[in-house]
């Protein structure tokens, strides 16, 4: 063979081996999108990036059993699951290999139990009050960091359960499973700030602060933002209103695109197109009506209620609704605020990539006065999480729980909210909810301490007409 003959045979064999390389890790041969608004909110894709690698998702909680907070699968994590072999929340989809990509449907799709034992009932845009994303984290990384994590290991559990071809299986062996294991030692290096705070729980997390330092790459300044989830119905709703919990934005289209811009880390792979159907769900859907029974006459008397202690701030038209109360005044844990600093402002005020910018962005004082729309489903109570009951709430900080259960979907419907008392031996991370202790850094629960002083009779009639909202 001649030399140039050579040359000619090993161009073709790179050629070949860049195309099965692209085939296999970077063509788009499947997206998530869904005819139906609903199923598309909860599986469809906001980016045509790769994700993580299905299959090795399939075999981790079998793999690294050991290493969950109890034992069972991924449902350890208080996912919803509706049993596609994923959760609500990931959107499946092939872009060079099956993989999943998180969608909004993940922190924003909650549930609860009508009764004791039964089955839980999901509620797409409902806050996702069962979810240990922070616990989930832990166990991506904790894996990742563990010998098992290897192509041996890993690929021989797949291939238990899936057949792969064999240049795929090649593929997962010497790129997919040892980049993933890079990667997740990467983000975990990245995470390291988490250490420092208080355990999220069920329910919560520091959402900004994983913004400020994992994606924009500033400095840690060591705020504690641990927020709980807001619900994502009613959307148009809030056209005009302050948004975020602290009211730094009254633009829906930045606020939403904030979201997308961290959740996808950055801009490469967003997929417009389906980020706007989401929108359009999100837009209308309405707040789930109270699933139990209401009495009409006394809720009737509670609107009066309503009216005079609370309407100024909380139903559409008052004075305040929708507008941002200093923290000085309504006195709730006042370190979220710190997190959103003018540096941060300005940092997110510089983006400018495709349709992310936030341009009008701002510091406040305080926090906002909210719609109260599906009330009931989004306990526990205030912009942390910090007050399990509405009950609670109408009482005085002094009286509130200081430390109760997160995460249960059996309902409270006499305080109104989810069953908060602790049940069984709280293991690591609980059975099935976390502790919630009001003396850690963020976790406070004083202030807002209106109509603590009304008569019982009138806190009665109030709690039943909130459950109407």
């Amino acid at each position: 063979m001649t030399w140039r003959r050579l040359v000619l045979v090993v161009a073709a064999l790179g050629g070949a081996v860049a195309v099965i390389l692209w085939d296999q890790l970077a063509r788009v041969s499947e997206t998530a999108v869904f005819d139906n608004p609903e199923e598309h909110y909860k599986y469809g894709g906001l980016s045509l990036e790769p994700g993580f690698p299905y299959y090795v998702w399939a075999v981790m909680p079998e793999v690294f059993a050991d290493l969950l907070p109890r034992p069972g699968g991924w449902e350890v994590f208080g996912f919803v699951d509706e049993g596609r072999g994923y959760p609500v929340g990931f959107a499946k989809q092939t872009v060079g290999y099956p993989g999943l990509t998180p969608n909004c449907a993940l922190c924003h799709t909650g549930a609860y139990r009508p009764a004791e034992g039964a089955a839980p009932v999901p509620v797409p845009a409902a806050p996702a009050s069962a979810l240990d994303f922070g616990a989930f984290r832990r166990f991506l990384f904790e894996a990742a960091a563990d010998d098992r994590f290897s192509s041996a290991v890993l690929l021989d559990a797949i291939e238990r359960r899936f057949e792969l071809g064999v240049v795929e299986s090649l593929v997962y062996r010497t790129v997919l499973i040892p980049m993933l294991r890079r990667s997740l030692l990467e983000q975990r290096a990245a995470a390291a700030w988490t250490e420092s705070r208080p355990d999220p729980g069920r329910g919560r997390f520091d959402a900004f602060n994983l913004l400020k330092i994992e994606v924009l790459g500033m400095e840690d300044d060591g705020s504690v933002a641990t927020s709980d989830y807001p619900p994502l119905w009613n959307h148009a709703a809030r056209r005009g209103l302050r948004l975020h919990w602290n009211g730094g934005s009254d633009d829906l289209e930045q606020e939403d695109l904030m979201s997308v811009y961290s959740l996808n880390r950055g801009v490469a792979g967003f997929a417009a197109a389906s980020f706007e159907r989401v929108r359009d769900y999100i837009a209308t859907r309405p707040a789930p009506a109270y699933p139990f029974s209401v009495d009409s006459t006394l809720a009737a008397a509670g609107a009066e209620v309503f009216a005079a202690a609370c309407g100024a701030c909380h139903a559409e038209g008052g004075e305040r609704f929708g507008q941002v109360t200093a923290q000085a005044e309504v006195g709730t844990d006042p370190e979220f605020l710190s997190m959103w600093s003018e540096a941060f402002v300005e940092r997110l005020r510089s983006i400018d990539e495709g349709p992310f910018r936030f341009p009008d962005l701002r510091v406040t004082d305080g926090y906002v006065n909210v719609p109260l729309d599906g009330l009931w489903l989004r306990a526990p109570y205030l912009h942390n999480g910090s007050v399990p009951t509405l009950a609670h709430l109408l009482s005085p900080a002094a009286e509130r729980p200081t430390r109760f259960a997160r995460g249960r979907l059996e309902y409270d419907s006499v305080r109104v909210g989810f069953a908060w008392q602790p049940e069984g031996d709280p293991a690591p991370e609980g059975v099935s909810w976390t502790l919630y202790d009001v003396s850690l850094p963020g976790n406070g629960n004083q202030g807002h301490e209106y109509g603590v002083t009304l008569p019982g009779d009138q806190k009665r009639a109030l709690m039943e007409f909130l459950k109407t909202r």
